[in-house]
This record gives C-alpha cells, sequence and structure tokens, in this order.
C-alpha cells in the first residue's frame, strides 16, 4: 500500500458487496474510490444485470460471444476499484466460503431483496453470528420488515418513481404522466443514503465496538425528493399538477428553439428583474401585456409561443451569452455529445480512464465528492466476473490453490473466462477527442 492510499478516509475497511444495478454498487464504488476494499460477490448462474447487458460493438464478433458479460460500460460505471469473487451462494460449499470471506469485513452491503437475502442465508442475524460487529446495510424495495404491507413486493429503481408520485409530477399538463426509466433517480438516492448510512454505523462502531443493521427502504429514499409536496398537501389540500417546463412562482420558464435543427435553449426568468433584461433584448418582439408579472403567469401559453418565436432567430449559444450577460439564467439544453465536449466537465476531469484486464483501459465517471487532504483514487476500471476469486479466496480467507480447485470443480465458485483474452472498445483509437492528455491507441 502506498503512503497516499494509507491517508484515505476509507482505508483497511472491507466492504462485503451483494450488489446488483446501482443502489448499492454505486454505494460500493464510492466506498472503493476513498479506499475501501469492496469484494463483489458475483454469480453465474444469477449475474448482475450490468453483466448481461454486454456492448452493441461486440454483436458480430463471435469470437468474444464468451466475454460479453465483462464489456457492458456498466461494468466500470458502478464497480470501478472494485474486486470481483465469484461465488454460487446457492450452493453450499459457496455460501460456506462467502460466510468465511465476509467474517473478515466490516460492511455488508447489499440490495437483494429482504425475501431473498433470508433465502439465501444472508439476513442480519445469520451474517451477526459470523461477524458480530457488522455494519449491515441493506436496501430492499420497502425495507426488512415481514409486517410492512409492500414487504413480500420486489422493485427496482425505474418502477420506484410512479410508486411514490414521481411520474404523476413529469410531463405536460395536457399529456399522461411521463415515466424517467432511463435515469433511475430513485437508484442513486438510495445509494446516497446508503453511503450516509454505511459511514454513520462504522463511527457507531468504532465509538461502541458493536455493529449496527442499517435498514433503507428505497420506496422511503425516493419519497424523500417529495417532501415539499407531501407537506403542501398535508398542510392546504393543495395536489400539483404536470407543468412541463414551467415554475409555480413565475414566468417565462421553459425550454425555447433556436435557429437550427434541434437546438434549445433553457430559460428561467421569474422574477421582475430577469424580465426587464429578457425585455431588453427580445424589445417588442414580445407583447408589452406581459411586463405586468400577473398576465404573463395567466396567458403563459402565449407567453411561451411568443418567446419560442423570438428565440428561434438567434444561434443558441449567442442568445445563451447575452441572456447570461444580462444576469438571466438561461444555458443550452446539452446532448450528450455536448457534455463530452463541455469545458467545466472537462476541467473537473469527470471522464476518468484506468487500466482494465479485459479491455486494456475503460472510461467511467469520476466521483462528484472531493476531499482536498484525503482525494480519493481508481485502482483499476471494473473488473471482469470472477477475476480476483482467487487471490481473495487465498488472502481473506487462506485457502490452498488446491482447495480454490476443488470449489471451483464443485461449481460453487469460478474465475474469470479466458483470462488470456483482451479487447479494446471502438473509441480507443479517439479517446483524445473526449479526455484531453489521453493517448490515442495508436499512439502508445
Amino acid at each position: 500500500m502506498t503512503e497516499s492510499e494509507e491517508q484515505l478516509p476509507l482505508s483497511g475497511i472491507k466492504v462485503f458487496e451483494l450488489g446488483i444495478a446501482i443502489a448499492s454498487p454505486f454505494c460500493g464504488k464510492l466506498m472503493a474510490y476513498f479506499g475501501a476494499d469492496v469484494i463483489k460477490i458475483e454469480s453465474r448462474t444469477s449475474p448482475d444485470i450490468v453483466r448481461l447487458l454486454g456492448s452493441a460493438w461486440l454483436k458480430d464478433r463471435e469470437e468474444l460471444a464468451s466475454i460479453a458479460s465483462d464489456t457492458s460500460p456498466y461494468v466500470s460505471e458502478m464497480n470501478a476499484s472494485k474486486r470481483s469473487v465469484g461465488l454460487e451462494l446457492k450452493t453450499d460449499q459457496g455460501r460456506a466460503t462467502a460466510m468465511q470471506v465476509l467474517a473478515e469485513c466490516d460492511v455488508f452491503l447489499a440490495n437483494f431483496g429482504a425475501r431473498a437475502l433470508a433465502d439465501l442465508g444472508f439476513d442480519y442475524e445469520s451474517v451477526k453470528a459470523v461477524k458480530p460487529d457488522i455494519v449491515y446495510v441493506q436496501l430492499p424495495g420497502f425495507g426488512s420488515n415481514p409486517g410492512t404491507p409492500y414487504y413480500p413486493f420486489v422493485a427496482w429503481g425505474p418502477n420506484q418513481a410512479p410508486l411514490v408520485g414521481m411520474d404523476d409530477f413529469t410531463g405536460h399538463s395536457d399529456d399522461p404522466p411521463a415515466g424517467i426509466a432511463t435515469v433511475a433517480p430513485p437508484d442513486y438516492m438510495s445509494a446516497l443514503h446508503a453511503a450516509i448510512a454505511t459511514l454513520t454505523g462504522l463511527e457507531q462502531r468504532d465509538l461502541t465496538g458493536e455493529g449496527v443493521h442499517v435498514d433503507i427502504s428505497q420506496f422511503e429514499t425516493t419519497l424523500a425528493l417529495l417532501g415539499p409536496f407531501v407537506m403542501d398537501y398535508d398542510l392546504t389540500g393543495a395536489i400539483p399538477s404536470r407543468m412541463g417546463n414551467r415554475s409555480m412562482w413565475g414566468a417565462p420558464q421553459g425550454v425555447y428553439p433556436c435557429s437550427g435543427t434541434e437546438n434549445w435553449i433553457a430559460i428561467s426568468a421569474t422574477d421582475e428583474d430577469d424580465w426587464r433584461a429578457v425585455r431588453t433584448l427580445a424589445g417588442n418582439a414580445i407583447d408589452q401585456m406581459f411586463d405586468d408579472a400577473a398576465l404573463r403567469m395567466e396567458h403563459q401559453d402565449q407567453l411561451d409561443e411568443e418567446m419560442a418565436s423570438w428565440t428561434a432567430a438567434f444561434q443558441v449559444d449567442d442568445l445563451v451569452d447575452r441572456l447570461q450577460t444580462l444576469g438571466v439564467a438561461a444555458h443550452t439544453v446539452s446532448t450528450n455529445e455536448d457534455l463530452l465536449h463541455d469545458t467545466h466537465v472537462m476541467s473537473r476531469g469527470w471522464y476518468q480512464v484506468a487500466d482494465s484486464k479485459r479491455l486494456g483501459r475503460d472510461v467511467f465517471s469520476n466521483c462528484a465528492v472531493r476531499l482536498d487532504q484525503t482525494p480519493g483514487r481508481w485502482t483499476h476500471a471494473g473488473p471482469s466476473m470472477g477475476q480476483h476469486t482467487r487471490e481473495v479466496l487465498q488472502s481473506f480467507v487462506g485457502l490452498s490453490d488446491t482447495q480454490i480447485d476443488e470449489l471451483i470443480d464443485a461449481e460453487a465458485a469460478f474465475e474469470a473466462i479466458a483470462p488470456e483474452t483482451v479487447t479494446s472498445r471502438p473509441w480507443d483509437d479517439w479517446i483524445h477527442m473526449f479526455i484531453p492528455g489521453v493517448d490515442d491507441a495508436r499512439d502508445l
């Protein structure tokens, strides 16, 4: 361990992760960045969904089909700096070996359903029996209390949003509720709650010597996003309706077209100072009646039409600059391509490149939290499935190569498929375009 690694906030902390998709894997990734040794337990018979996605560029390369599970961009996005251990927990030997690994860990982290954990024998009481001071953090959809109404249900991020009413707020007033499944904010909210809870649990253990059971309901972490609306209803009975991009406090606020194809500007000018600045630029292009704030709110459809007619005459970057210069909140509606070249994103080093046993190197998002005295680090990109099975079972459990081979022969454990097979992503020849200072493959 280097001197810088010793100084990381979570150096020496060992995390046993039963994570799938986003919720607990994202929490584990944050912990790994700040120095924790995160052991991700994986299964071939019930693989993490990110392993099932693969990559589109492999579809015509049959010779690489066997390693497709290592190539999804989400593998690195959710699992950078973790170690992957292949154990089949539905086998007696695999479960017993996992418990031996767990006995050496500080944190148990899982977003399996509560019933699934119990069925596997990894409920809190079972884990506590092996590691009494464990910080046990679970993120089932609806908590782990069998007496609650939703306990039997399974859930994932995209279906949490409609359950708590988030989708009912999303969309335009004349349209049905709009889903937000492509982003799944509930997963990320749950992960952030879990990160805070894990640190709190570790502090309690250090102060008292006792472990703790942290039971996080993803349903409730999602509901927490809507606190003001819930309280408003409780106090006034008000039920807000969908309003598209508009604001309940003032107008105009929305997304408007600019010159060219699919060029859009987002403008929020909801107070009098902002409106006067818009008027300075727009002149008579917008009816003078809208100088009355009440009329701007009352006739928003007409206002938006006139705003759109006015903005359509501008190049989007030009209008953004003019409005921002006057102090109006305005910005280009960025595409994914725009973000690749965004100067702020690039200056913050958001896109990271790290070594990958399977891909040579891979790209993933950086951590948004920066600690000036103890910055984190990425040791490697997402691991191949089962890449670290042997080294972890040797170092944590003390198993010999012969004993590990026996587990593999019994299909209770596995290692990476074809570890000698290395390929590269299509961007390897032009990576410098979005990560300055990183050489293209042909230049290496």
